[in-house]
């Protein structure tokens, strides 16, 4: 299987791209040296996610926005195709089924595409939804709750955060985008997958299904 990441989605804004994943790579060496060693002294928890060998988490809605999804497509067309396969076609279906809550789609109990064996295949480029919180419980309640408590906001460092976004900003601007709305992960891999067969837009566009015949 073969993905066209030389598209002008992914060419035109490479250095882009690449500097965005190299944020996420900084982000994460904090996440690590902030929370996965906790000081008793600052009364920092523990997160149980790092014992948790089923992450029900997973199974919930990911939201993402565009560029997250840019990066997830193309990190994963080099490193995990078979898995990002796999979120195309579940991005599909998702998109051809009528619209559920959040509170629907999580109690289907149908883990995100992209994990393989209870890991993450795409970690080290995952979602901020997917890096932004952890429990400090028992992460057995993350299994038939959605937002259960000692669930805690983690965010290392809001200034690489505002960086992130910045080059996000820089990459919709590079494309002519002039907005984009967020939509779940694996649908809104889908609908990369389908923009890819159009050519280089040469004035501002706002992105939605309209663009490959379809409507949500």
């Amino acid at each position: 299987m073969s993905f066209n990441v030389e598209h002008s989605l992914f060419a035109d804004v490479a250095s882009a791209l690449d500097r965005y994943e190299e944020l996420l790579a900084e982000d994460q060496v904090l996440r690590h040296a902030e929370y996965d060693r906790p000081d008793p002294r600052r009364r920092r928890l523990k997160i149980a996610c790092n014992d948790c060998d089923t992450p029900w988490c997973c199974n919930q809605r990911v939201t993402v926005d565009f560029v997250e999804a840019l990066v997830i497509y193309r990190w994963a067309s080099r490193n995990e195709p078979r898995a990002l396969a796999a979120a195309i076609a579940r991005g599909k279906a998702l998109h051809e089924q009528p619209a559920v809550t959040d509170s629907e789609f999580f109690g289907r109990g149908d883990p995100c595409p992209l994990l393989i064996k209870g890991q993450c295949t795409v970690f080290s480029v995952r979602p901020q939804r997917c890096r932004s919180h952890y429990m400090a419980g028992n992460p057995k309640r993350c299994r038939t709750e959605l937002a259960p408590t000692e669930t805690y906001k983690m965010s290392p460092d809001k200034a690489l955060l505002r960086e992130i976004t910045q080059v996000a900003d820089e990459v919709e601007f590079e494309l002519l985008i002039s907005s984009a709305p967020p939509g779940e992960l694996s649908e809104t891999l889908y609908f990369i997958d389908q923009l890819l067969p159009r050519p280089r837009w040469r004035v501002p566009i706002r992105l939605g299904w309209d663009l490959i015949g379809g409507s949500r």
